[in-house]
């Protein structure tokens, strides 16, 4: 099941909450985005229900961008949200979390995994680590040729992340 990439990006704020940590965007952006392709290394299928693109620096899912793009280098101070319709012409912001639907439990266990991975790094660490020769960014931004935010293929991300699970 792929999860709303607000919900996911909760649960790590959550984390943070929980450990005295505050997360800026950056970091935020790319413990979603190892999230994501580690799901998809472990259990085929995409962890977030939207495509991550190749921007200039790195992988970025756009509704998380946009998101928290007003903290700029700062630490995020709020949950995301979304806005619902309640009824005609009345609506609601709600926060996005994972629930208790089949599955979550295993999710919930991969996206901790993921905090005790690389919650210490910062974000330019994280950023880092998206940039080596070879990784799923750094290939789709050689073939984009200058062109901006071009999806990189869930499949690029599953490969690359099965071959960073079996060199271990």
């Amino acid at each position: 099941m792929a999860y709303d990439s607000k919900a996911i990006a909760n649960y790590f704020l959550d984390r943070g909450e929980k450990s005295g940590k505050k997360l800026d965007p950056m970091q935020l952006q790319k413990l979603v985005y190892f999230a994501h392709g580690w799901h998809l290394a472990v259990d085929d299928s995409p962890l977030i229900d939207e495509m991550v693109e190749a921007w200039r620096y790195g992988p970025v899912i756009p509704t998380l961008y946009h998101e928290f793009k007003s903290f700029g280098k700062n630490q995020i101070t709020r949950k995301a949200c979304n806005l619902r319709l309640v009824k005609e012409e009345e609506y609601e912001f709600v926060e996005p979390s994972l629930g208790d639907g089949e599955g979550t439990s295993k999710a919930r266990r991969l996206l901790d995994l993921i905090w005790n991975a690389y919650s210490k790094l910062t974000g330019i660490q994280l950023s880092n680590l998206t940039h080596i020769p070879g990784s799923p960014w750094y290939i789709t931004w050689q073939r984009a040729e200058g062109r901006k935010n071009v999806d990189i293929p869930d499949e690029l991300i599953r490969d690359y992340f099965r071959s960073q699970l079996d060199a271990v």
